[in-house]
């Protein structure tokens, strides 16, 4: 009787994950848990993921307790996302852009872990502060799990690491 139970177990785990590979790792997980992107992210709110699965960078001022900041740059806030946006592409091949792109100053994209192709994603976000130069907001989640074990905090740091 055990012998049965284990073994319809193991090819009912085989069946889910063959169905796992068939279906492509990407749509498995929006199947699951939805599409990845819900949207643009607002800064002025201060709202983050409950678990240690995000991370959040700005310019001094712009939100509340970043993980680390963003110095400010002379750029234009449009020029300062298509950099970041060319950047992020070059650098995360899985990456891609899901906003409209209506909104030059904001951009927001999906990507996905190497292996299990997790998805994340990632807010970006230029405006002009009072001094004239452009402050940069940055936020990036896991959109399943716990922990990201420091992978969003790592790619953004990544992201505004100087060339």
């Amino acid at each position: 009787m055990l012998k049965t139970i284990l073994l319809g177990v193991v090819a009912l785990i085989g069946v889910a994950l063959l169905a796992f590979v068939l279906i492509g790792r990407e749509r498995s997980w929006e199947m699951i848990a939805g599409p990845a992107d819900g949207g643009q992210h607002d800064f002025t709110d201060g709202k983050r993921s409950p678990t240690a699965n995000d991370a959040l960078a700005c310019s001094p001022g712009l939100c509340t307790e970043p993980d680390f900041t963003i110095a400010p740059v002379n750029e234009a806030p449009a020029d300062v996302i298509e950099q970041l946006s060319q950047r992020l592409a070059a650098t995360d091949p899985r990456s891609r852009r899901v906003d409209d792109g209506t909104n030059p100053a904001k951009a927001r994209f999906v990507t996905y872990s190497a292996l299990m192709r997790f998805p994340d994603v990632i807010h970006l976000e230029a405006v002009t502060m009072a001094d004239g130069r452009t402050g940069v907001m940055a936020y990036s989640r896991a959109q399943l799990g716990k922990s990201d074990f420091g992978k969003n905090r790592a790619r953004l740091e990544a992201l505004f690491a100087q060339p």
